[in-house]
């Protein structure tokens, strides 16, 4: 008997066929998985008019979050986790009787350093670098009858900066004696758009306690309607030449009036 049963053992463990030989690899077979039952229920006609308001509540909810505020009156920086959603780095700013464009970067200040100023913004890294238009009713009707550009660039030489100190000081480090501030007027020119003329000056100018190597000053002026309006622009001269020259140079000759 147990001579039968160790052969049957050796038949279960290697089955043999006549006439044909081959070998047989063992396969695990995963369990059949359970059938559900496919329920369908239908709605009534009061179910069904509730889910489609259902519905229409969820869309228009969907409406409303895609609708973004607009961003132009507090800069770029504003869309603090959003992405960038103005790839040409500029917004279009429409004031009393004038128009430019605004670096996105900069932002609007309650900052009022000079009389009659319209708007002041800053940039959102550093406040050193600005953008005034100031606006003022004159006797004038056009920019020449303030004299000439250089004349002028006289008149409004407060935009710049006047100095204080009066003490005695030596002639070095650039400035002259008893002088601790100096302007180089780097270009004036001027131009002409639909029957105006604009006095346009670039000016660098440096204090003897002053940081970033100085101030670069653009600044832009015209008439209109006996308005004067005038742009100021001004940023450190680190930060000039990392960007800056060319969104404050954008801005400057983008300057317009009605």
């Amino acid at each position: 008997m147990a001579a039968m049963t160790s052969a049957a053992s050796a038949v279960v463990a290697r089955p043999a066929f006549v006439g044909k030989t081959g070998s047989f690899r063992a396969r695990a077979v995963a369990p059949a998985a359970p059938k559900r039952a496919s329920v369908v229920t239908f709605a009534g006609k009061a179910e069904e008019t509730s889910r489609r308001a259902a519905l229409s509540t969820f869309t228009a909810a969907g409406v409303a979050l895609a609708a973004k505020p607009s961003l132009a009156a507090y800069g770029e920086s504003a869309n603090i986790w959003g992405s960038n959603t103005n790839v040409s780095g500029f917004i279009p700013f429409a004031g009393d009787g004038y128009a430019c464009l605004i670096p996105a970067k900069y932002n609007p200040s309650r900052e009022r350093p000079f009389p009659h100023q319209d708007v002041y913004y800053e940039d959102n890294f550093d406040a050193v670098s600005n953008i005034s238009v100031l606006v003022e009713k004159v006797s004038k009707s056009k920019i020449e009858d303030f004299g000439s550009p250089e004349s002028y660039l006289e008149q409004i030489g407060y935009l710049l900066g006047q100095q204080v100190y009066a003490g005695e000081t030596r002639s070095e480090g650039g400035f002259a004696a008893n002088r601790v501030s100096t302007a180089a007027v780097l270009d004036v020119f001027t131009k002409s758009n639909k029957g105006k003329t604009y006095y346009y000056y670039e000016v660098l100018t440096r204090t003897a306690d002053g940081d970033e190597g100085g101030r670069h000053q653009l600044i832009a002026a015209t008439v209109s309607d006996n308005t004067l309006y005038t742009m100021k622009l001004q940023s450190g001269d680190k930060r000039w030449f990392k960007g800056q020259e060319r969104d404050l140079k954008q801005t400057w000759s983008s300057f317009t009036v009605a």
